[in-house]
């Protein structure tokens, strides 16, 4: 099992300067964040790719094309809600703008970044809680079903109920189920040796488990969504030819509060769409 108390999330760095870049990691990493400093533009889309960030920092005086980088970034699925800030010289106001034109999501000047640096990294990489509407209830039988099932590692299966679930609740906290649900796909197409489509799967429903409370419905969201984190950036750390490595016994469980004291899914007594209909 992940030890879910050493992930620290990324923020991609994109600085040449070696003694400012310095500066910015202690500053990442003082936060309980993990730096991934790069110095060109052209590694900025790979390196956000590849570690899902909470937050970049893009300095506009790096070489390469970073407009271009910038754009790809906010294009791709995975990668256009990453926050980019780019920040350069003041009296480059042509240059400020073009950042903000090619998608960054804040354009500043180098002094202002220094002094709102700290705040901006904090509250990123300790995001306030989203409270969704319906955390503080109790998850559907459909929800319950799924999540005993994803711990049976019937990764399939989870899906079928947590989908259910999702349909059937109106409310933001479907947002869990869905997070879940993908997580789950994910880990079934790393048993399959899946890669691609195991970071595809990721890379959709983390998104959807970032910023929630630990604890929502009686799901301990937060141990489960640091311990998928970990996972997935192992993953993406990885070179495409080598071999998936997974096992069950490294994929984290849902830990949650059982209230109808089901022991397995069939229990509960679901009935799936499409199941009981006569051919």
């Amino acid at each position: 099992m992940v030890d879910n108390g050493q992930f620290r999330p990324a923020v991609v760095i994109l600085e040449p300067d070696l003694f400012f870049s310095v500066r910015l990691e202690d500053v990442v990493r003082a936060a309980g964040g993990e730096p991934v400093t790069i110095d060109e533009a052209d590694q900025f889309v790979a390196a956000v790719a590849r570690t899902f960030p909470v937050l970049a920092l893009l300095d506009l005086k790096s070489p390469g094309d970073w407009e271009a980088a910038v754009r790809q970034c906010k294009m791709k699925p995975h990668t256009r809600l990453v926050p980019i800030f780019a920040f350069g010289s003041h009296v480059d106001v042509e240059t400020l703008k073009r950042a903000r034109i090619a998608g960054a999501d804040h354009a500043w000047a180098r002094s202002r970044m220094m002094e709102e640096l700290v705040g901006v990294v904090d509250r990123h990489i300790h995001p306030p809680v989203r409270h969704l509407e319906g955390c503080d209830g109790l998850p559907s039988r459909a929800a319950v079903a799924g999540l005993l099932a994803f711990n049976e590692g019937q990764y399939f299966e989870q899906h079928e109920y947590l989908e259910l679930a999702w349909n059937e609740e109106s409310r933001a906290v479907r947002d869990v189920y869905q997070g879940i649900l993908q997580v789950g796909v994910a880990f079934l197409q790393m048993e399959r040796g899946n890669r691609r489509g195991a970071l595809k799967m990721f890379r959709r429903g983390l998104p959807k488990l970032r910023g929630v409370a630990d604890v929502c419905q009686g799901i301990k969201v937060g141990a489960f969504r640091a311990a998928s984190e970990q996972i997935h950036r192992e993953l993406s750390d990885q070179g495409p030819g080598e071999p998936v490595l997974s096992s069950r016994t490294s994929f984290p469980r849902v830990e949650f509060d059982n209230h109808y004291g089901a022991a397995t899914p069939d229990d509960l007594g679901i009935v799936l769409p499409g199941e009981g209909e006569e051919d």
